[in-house]
């Protein structure tokens, strides 16, 4: 049997699909990268607004038109969220299965088969590390607990051996991944993990790079960023996403963070010899004026920001903020492209000051080229290296001078 999985959405999952793929493989059964060659086609998907669901319906529907003699079977956070919709929309579909049915979508597939530790991993050099699942922060424009839940972190030991075992297979750089990462541990052990996660992954041999992803304001701590300037291990990097700036619009997101809380994490952060910081913000909030998007616009102006992602608004049903006074599309969408405009000249003006610097670099993959990153910046996210280079090894690490900036990219040359 030859199985074909499209995986949808965010890293966390794609750690869900690779650990899917991997209880596959144990059984023997064959993994094809190609749909139309496949028996089986699993789509893993996404959710988390309203732009997810038509990505997840387009797939449904290129799946159901190569499987005239191939089952189709989706998965994931659509099912959860919109089961009756995708199932009245898509009678050809062989099953569908929710995020807690992980075993029973198996089983379907091969009757012996099973949650495991297997996992088979599509990134090389790196690798993410999903530390917890759901979320309970609440925010007001958020669908992810409606979907996936209350926070819930992972075993510590777990997550420990998991990291090993991604070393032994020569990951070199790990990713910390859940919804609030800087939350670890506090719903499990009834105390912040966090640190104590970073560094028992410090002591495992051939990891070299530690990378923070999707942290929270209010759970950002001293520590945590006292562990970012001091330990070697972990990249001069954080991901702090704020969504927004202005007090009143933050507490009708329900962030809990305050514009005071927020200034005073970002000067902590840039004091941090070479930090790289990434946040995200949203644009056309419910309410929000000219004057308070200016607010946010001079932030981010103002503040040492090196990446940025930008998301609009969407109006998701089910959420606290679907109910407030929605602001017109026309405006959400023009002030989206002034923050994009400015999140092109925030990275072009970033990888211009790195020119003629040198910098360890993880090659991660080659197309035409070979491709890679340096700490400073987030695989699949950020800013990629593109280096012209013959003889270089995929998953290994390489020495490179910046040489010249290309589109969203940087053009470098190995030195060794």
């Amino acid at each position: 049997m030859k199985v074909n999985l499209i995986s949808l959405g965010c890293p966390k999952n794609l750690v869900d699909s690779e650990k899917l793929l991997g209880a596959l493989g144990a059984t023997g059964v064959e993994i094809c990268a190609i749909p139309e060659y496949s028996d089986v086609i699993i789509i893993n998907t996404c959710a988390f607004i309203e732009p997810a669901i038509v990505e997840t319906e387009e797939e449904i529907k290129k799946a159901l038109a190569i499987a005239s003699n191939k089952k189709v079977y989706v998965h994931g956070c659509a099912v959860n969220r919109y089961a009756k919709r995708l199932k009245d929309a898509f009678p050809g579909v062989a099953g569908f299965f929710s995020l807690e049915q992980n075993e029973q979508l198996l089983r379907t597939i091969q009757t012996n088969a099973k949650i495991t530790r297997a996992r088979l991993l599509t990134t090389q050099g790196y690798a993410y590390l999903k530390i917890a699942d759901g979320c309970s922060n609440r925010c007001s424009y958020c669908t992810i607990p409606m979907i996936k839940g209350a926070y819930k972190s992972a075993d510590f030991d777990t997550l420990l051996k998991e990291s090993a075992e991604l070393a032994e297979i020569g990951v070199k750089e790990l990713i910390l991944i859940a919804q609030d990462t800087t939350a670890y541990g506090q719903d499990l052990y009834d105390k912040p993990m966090f640190v104590e996660l970073i560094k028992g992954i410090s002591k495992i041999p051939g990891i070299e790079w530690i990378r923070i992803m999707y942290t929270h304001p209010m759970s950002l701590n001293d520590e945590i960023i006292d562990e970012i300037r001091t330990n070697k291990k972990v990249c001069k990097y954080i991901d702090l996403p704020i969504q927004h700036i202005n007090d009143r619009i933050l507490r009708l997101m329900n962030r809990r963070a305050t514009k005071q809380r927020i200034q005073e994490l970002f000067a902590k952060l840039e004091a941090i010899d070479g930090i790289s910081i990434r946040t995200t913000v949203i644009a056309g909030f419910p309410t929000e004026t000219a004057d308070e998007f200016k607010e946010l616009l001079n932030f981010i102006k103002e503040t040492k920001i090196h990446w940025l992602g930008v998301f609009s608004y969407f109006c998701e049903h089910g959420t606290q903020a679907a109910e407030f006074k929605q602001v017109p599309e026309s405006i959400i969408n023009q002030r989206y492209e002034q923050i994009v405009a400015l999140q092109q000249s925030l990275i072009e003006k970033n990888n211009r000051s790195r020119l003629g610097k040198v910098y360890k670099t993880l090659v991660h993959h080659k197309n035409s080229q070979y491709v890679g990153h340096t700490e400073h910046a987030c695989p699949d996210i950020d800013s990629n290296v593109l280096m012209k280079n013959t003889d270089l090894r995929i998953g290994e690490f390489c020495t490179a001078r910046f040489s010249d900036v290309f589109g969203c990219d940087v053009c470098a040359e190995t030195i060794s």
